[in-house]
């Protein structure tokens, strides 16, 4: 059986590190998608108007009690959409996720054009919300 040499074993490892990472750390996206037991809410004060055009708004993801108990390892967060009034369109643009304590756990951002903005389904709540936020 042969064996890589210490430098070029050590090198493959620590080059397989990101590829790692990136599997296993959700894309901001991912992290904005609501899942099955979970209820998301449009946070009316957040919104915020940026010419005729463009706008920013917050929506509240958390876990809806009424259906089942809530996992242990659940963290509820505050996604902030930019939203295109115009296009009709979303983007996903940070993400903040919460301990049960209410302290902010963890942020994440995704960097300007990082993201493909979305039309949402007519009548879908996302829908709702940029017609709310365009409203303004």
């Amino acid at each position: 059986m042969t064996s890589l040499p210490i430098p070029l074993a050590l090198t493959a490892v620590i080059a397989a590190a990101p590829v790692f990472a990136q599997e296993t750390t959700p894309t901001p996206d991912v992290l904005a998608q609501i899942k099955d037991g979970e209820k998301a809410r449009l946070d009316l004060q957040s919104i915020k108007k940026f010419g005729d055009t463009q706008g920013q708004f917050d929506v509240i993801v958390v876990w809806d009690e009424t259906d089942r108990p809530k996992p242990a390892d659940y963290l509820p967060r505050r996604v902030r959409y930019m939203a295109n009034c115009e296009e009709g369109t979303m983007t996903v643009s940070a993400i903040g996720m919460f301990d049960r304590n209410g302290q902010i756990a963890k942020t994440i951002v995704a960097p300007p054009r990082s993201l493909d903005p979305i039309k949402p389904v007519k009548g879908s709540d996302e829908a709702k919300w940029i017609r709310q936020v365009c409203m303004f």
